[in-house]
């Protein structure tokens, strides 16, 4: 349990430092090259020990989850993914959701945090609800809005295409990285 908990909190103070003026100051002291590269290597050591220590916590649980949990799942995921995708490719979407990765955050946190009861899953889906709302407040507050120009609509049907494809990877292999299957 203390690995997932460190690791979360390596991976969201990381996460959270754009959102601050402490990026201006973090930017100046070591380089725009090198504070990327020690984003992403403090990013990803917290998101390797947050997958480290769940793979060693024993289920504890806290709650039954809500009956209607796993199916409010199954069907709000492909929302999640669509506006997870949407963030990082070009498409009409972003012009109508101002931050779809944040939004897409909340959906995907939110519903786990309804499908699933243990103690685990409450610390990572809870830690991932809290940060992509602070995280949009702070956004908003700081007035960092990117206005997207229109795309072609190739862009769109590439967007589902592609949110299609990666919804089935993990409902897939859902079972393989969580130990929790699906199917």
């Amino acid at each position: 349990m203390t690995l997932l908990i460190i690791g979360t909190a390596v991976f969201f103070a990381v996460h959270l430092l754009p959102s601050t003026v402490l990026k201006g100051r973090a930017v100046a002291a070591l380089g725009a090259k090198n504070y990327k590269l020690m984003f992403s290597v403090c990013s990803l050591t917290g998101l390797g020990l947050i997958i480290y220590g769940f793979s060693l916590t024993s289920f504890q649980p806290l709650w039954a989850p809500l009956p209607w949990g796993r199916s409010l799942a199954f069907f709000s995921m492909p929302v999640a993914i669509i506006m997870l995708v949407a963030a990082d490719t070009p498409n009409n979407l972003k012009r109508l959701l101002r931050h779809p990765m944040l939004l897409g955050l909340i959906v995907w946190s939110g519903t786990h945090l309804l499908a699933n009861g243990d103690l685990a899953s409450t610390i990572i889906f809870l830690s991932f609800f809290i940060f992509a709302i602070l995280d949009l407040f702070l956004v908003e507050r700081g007035g960092r809005v990117t206005v997207h120009e229109p795309v072609s609509i190739r862009w769109d049907i590439a967007l589902i295409g592609i949110s299609v494809a990666v919804y089935y990877l993990l409902f897939y292999f859902h079972g393989s990285f969580t130990g929790m299957p699906l199917r």
